[in-house]
């Protein structure tokens, strides 16, 4: 029985993970307040230095990257999908934990997610296109449509139904809704893997190694670049490194079902971009957490935060 359903999977792929955005994303707008956005006006450089990081840093570190180290057509498709993405909501937690500016982090989701709506086409158009197959069209207008209906509609009216609730109330059935959209991730983790549609052998330890030191590296570039040339405090550029390695793979993951699909002629070249989504949506989740870390030992080594403070916290 779960063979067959493993077998039939790929038809039901494009509905598990738009499904799993929505539930993430209304998650997420439960607890999101729009004074956050409001608040950043008053001290708006981190703000624009975050967008300016994502919107052009990233695509053309990822760009330097592509043309230097030679790899297959869908992998690097796979990387440029990576670096059209907004920040993902667990980037948010992950501030919010490590101590960073939590009102800069959703801040930056929030509005990088609106823009996604015309710079995920954009991006994906300019520095894809060449690698992507020519039976493969672009369909940005579908794309765009699929931006706004499960991830900007679902966070907007989280946002409008939690300022109805009661704070606890909202964060409670916040928590839920993350909790049923981590097991559909799991699902979609679990179908892509056994629909035998993802071939981890062909490509080794080479791909998996590049997907590390790329995240990595992009953290390491913004967090100690806003830290030392920028002089950015240290919640601030903790925010920022976190903000910018920590991608929204749930929309990476809709983007990609829509486009390729697991079926057909290109299960090939899609199990290589999927490949890559859900590798770098794991060790995203090791490689943020350093910064997080490192700001509460930081607080706590210069007596701005006490162990006490930190309870619940990372350690």
């Amino acid at each position: 029985m779960i063979k067959n359903l493993l077998e039939q999977y790929p038809h039901y792929h494009h509905l598990v993970a738009s499904t799993q955005l929505v539930l993430a994303m209304f998650g997420m707008g439960l607890v999101t307040r729009p004074q956050a956005f409001v608040e950043i006006i008053l001290e708006p450089k981190p703000m624009i230095t975050g967008l300016l990081y994502q919107l052009i840093g990233i695509p053309l570190l990822t760009a330097l990257m592509i043309f230097f180290i030679k790899l297959p057509p869908e992998i690097m498709v796979g990387f440029f999908m990576v670096a059209a993405m907004p920040g993902g909501s667990m980037s948010n937690i992950y501030t919010h934990l490590g101590k960073g500016n939590a009102a800069l982090s959703v801040a930056l989701t929030g509005l990088m997610t609106l823009l996604a709506l015309f710079t995920t086409p954009f991006i994906l158009r300019v520095f894809a296109s060449d690698y992507i197959p020519p039976e493969i069209v672009m369909p940005v207008g579908v794309i765009m449509q699929e931006i706004f209906l499960f991830l900007l509609l679902p966070l907007t009216a989280g946002m409008v139904l939690g300022r109805i609730l009661q704070e606890k109330t909202s964060h409670k059935y916040s928590k839920w809704m993350v909790r049923v959209s981590l097991v559909a991730l799991g699902i979609l983790v679990a179908g892509s893997l056994g629909s035998g549609s993802i071939d981890f052998a062909s490509y080794g330890f080479r791909i998996p190694f590049l997907v590390f030191c790329y995240c990595l590296i992009i953290q390491i570039i913004i967090l100690r670049g806003s830290l030392h040339v920028l002089k950015f405090s240290h919640s601030d550029s903790t925010t920022l490194g976190i903000e910018s390695s920590m991608k929204n793979i749930n929309l990476s993951l809709l983007i990609a079902a829509s486009l390729f699909g697991l079926g057909g002629a290109n299960s090939g070249f899609a199990g290589g971009v999927l490949f890559v989504l859900l590798l770098y949506g794991g060790v995203s989740l090791f490689v943020a957490a350093v910064p997080a870390i490192t700001n509460v030992r930081h607080l706590t080594k210069t007596g701005k935060m006490t162990p006490s403070e930190n309870a619940g916290g990372l350690s």
